[in-house]
């Protein structure tokens, strides 16, 4: 049996709203340890993913996941939302997605992350490097107990 999303994607995300501040986002990141949002409307549909890189390119300074941003940097940034510095329209999968396509999807495009999303593009949770990674040693784990038994 293949291994599908749903088995190794992070449930039930943290997410934020396109009208939220961008250093809202920032402060989830880094309140959470996390380089990815999806970002949802009223309805929870995906509607993009903010990335740590995202905010990089959009915030008018430096930024650290481990350093926090000082008051003068805020005041700066304080009225840019994440609708505006977001990746739009971002690639999504379905947890019935196949976990090798889903790795596929996130090598050719060179893409941090997968929304998994429902039917009706409502978030279901999150596919990320780290979570693939995690697949990847559990997957060289089973086969290295099974050629040593």
């Amino acid at each position: 049996m293949k291994s599908t999303v749903k088995g190794h994607m992070t449930g039930g995300p943290i997410s934020i709203e396109p009208e939220a501040s961008a250093l809202a986002a920032f402060d989830l990141m880094v309140e959470h340890g996390i380089r990815h949002l999806p970002v949802v409307d009223a309805k929870q549909r995906v509607c993009g993913v903010l990335s740590f890189d995202d905010l990089r390119a959009g915030l008018p300074m430096p930024l650290s996941l481990g350093a926090p941003i000082d008051a003068g940097e805020r005041q700066l940034a304080s009225d840019t939302c994440v609708g505006e510095v977001m990746t739009h329209a971002p690639v999504t999968v379905r947890a019935d997605t196949p976990l090798e396509r889903a790795a596929e999807l996130m090598a050719e495009r060179r893409i941090g992350c997968l929304p998994v999303v429902d039917s009706n593009g409502c978030i279901e949770g999150i596919l990320s490097e780290t979570d693939l990674l995690h697949a990847l040693v559990t997957v060289l784990w089973s086969e290295r107990r099974q050629t040593s038994a």
